[in-house]
């Protein structure tokens, strides 16, 4: 064999060795992170509903940590490390990560979901939802462009809606169950919050877990 071709032979092997060593160490450092090195140790949490602090069974709690990080929109790849299911004692098991942690995840039907970025002392709350059948009505003529802004303020957290103002029109809208809802709107021209405002207004609702409202919303 010509010095030229041993050469080109020594270089090949070298290069197949580079890779070869680099992938296993980069698989073998994922299969780490996936599994046991990224496991914590199994922790009870409990979850409870809000305000009557009954032990909510059913509840599906999931713990995420993420793999990669983008300076510009954060997290670009969570993964899900763990995960149980309340039992009626509103308490499962689950892990945490010990390094990357990205976030925990509560889940139960018929009540609102929690997405939390943090964790304290494994005891949450979650809110049971209810409901209201809201009916728009006016004598007014306004553009058709128009659109409401509507946020549902409830005692720990809100949520924001918005509907094209139609007249005689109806939607239904979540409500925070068991607690005063605090229901504020403004009407714009159009679906812009910077366009001009034809007319505002706000109203209190109390509902009951899982209860059904009614409601006419005159403007």
């Amino acid at each position: 064999m010509s010095s030229c071709k041993m050469k080109k032979y020594i270089l090949y092997i070298s290069i197949f060795i580079f890779l070869f060593f680099n992938i296993k160490c980069s698989s073998d450092k994922n299969l780490d992170l996936l599994s046991g090195d990224n496991l914590g140790e199994k922790v009870a949490i409990k979850v409870k509903e809000y305000k009557t602090n009954l032990p909510l069974p059913g509840v599906k709690f999931s713990t995420y940590y993420c793999k990669g990080y983008d300076q510009y929109v954060g997290c670009i790849n969570e993964i899900l490390l763990s995960s149980c299911v309340t039992d009626s004692n509103g308490s499962c098991n689950c892990s945490f990560p010990k390094k990357a942690f990205e976030k925990v995840t509560i889940e139960k039907p018929m009540y609102w979901s929690k997405q939390l970025n943090n964790y304290g002392d494994f005891e949450y709350i979650i809110h049971p939802e209810a409901w209201v059948n809201v009916n728009f009505k006016t004598d007014a003529v306004y553009p058709s462009s128009s659109t409401f802004f509507i946020i549902i303020n409830g005692e720990l957290q809100f949520v924001r809606e918005y509907i094209q103002a139609i007249n005689n029109s109806n939607k239904v809208f979540r409500l925070f169950g068991n607690e005063e809802n605090k229901v504020d709107w403004v009407l714009y021209k159009t679906f812009n919050s910077n366009s001009d405002i034809l007319n505002s207004g706000s109203f209190i609702l109390n509902p009951k877990k899982f209860e059904n409202l009614t409601y006419t919303l005159t403007y």
